[in-house]
């Protein structure tokens, strides 16, 4: 085979085996817990597609929706008396152990940036950072206005102890009766001053 035919269809085959390789992976969410960039950890934020990474836990209803912004939110949905209240065991992010490391005995800032939904709207909203075994922040609740607001609490991450445990990030419409709903734009998690060595 002349080499001006041999090197082209080459290329072409070359072009096409890595094609098929990373095809699978095109326009998927993001999934899996929610990791730093490995080099600063003062401030994530999880926003647009990143917000498929929650955990609907339970009998909780979780989708990513389009906002109007074009940017992906997160739509939360839960029925009354259906949601543990463990925090992993309803709608829920796991952070990864980066995370865990990088936050044990700091003082931390949660931010979650939500609205009530437009049909069966929350009127509050309940978030709780979660440690595992060593501790947790307990739920914080919120009452919801209309549009977006960002709703903040901060919480000291107890010393991890041992090997590497699990934290969790829990969100969830407060459900007095009926069906609740909520929409969340973003999450941040902002490091602060160390408070225990």
């Amino acid at each position: 085979m002349r080499d001006r035919i041999f090197f082209p269809l080459a290329f072409l085959l070359a072009a096409g085996m890595v094609y098929l390789a990373i095809a699978p992976g095109l326009g998927r969410l993001p999934t899996g817990p929610v990791t730093g960039d490995g080099s600063n950890y003062n401030r994530i934020t999880v926003e647009d597609t990143y917000l498929n990474k929650i955990i609907a836990g339970g009998d909780a209803v979780s989708r990513l929706e389009n906002g109007p912004d074009g940017k992906r939110q997160l739509y939360i949905e839960a029925d009354a008396g259906v949601l543990n209240p463990d925090p992993e065991l309803g709608p829920h992010f796991r952070l990864a152990g980066d995370m865990e490391v990088q936050y044990s005995g700091f003082r931390i800032r949660c931010t979650v940036r939500a609205r009530p939904a437009d049909d069966k709207g929350a009127m509050q909203m309940a978030l709780n950072y979660s440690a595992g075994r060593v501790g947790e922040s307990g739920w914080k609740e919120f009452d919801l206005v209309p549009g977006f607001n960002d709703y903040s609490f901060e919480f000291n991450v107890p010393v991890a102890e041992g090997e590497l445990g699990v934290d969790y990030f829990a969100i969830r419409p407060v459900v007095p009766e009926k069906t609740r709903a909520l929409i969340v734009q973003s999450v941040t998690f902002e490091r602060l001053e160390r408070w225990k060595n």
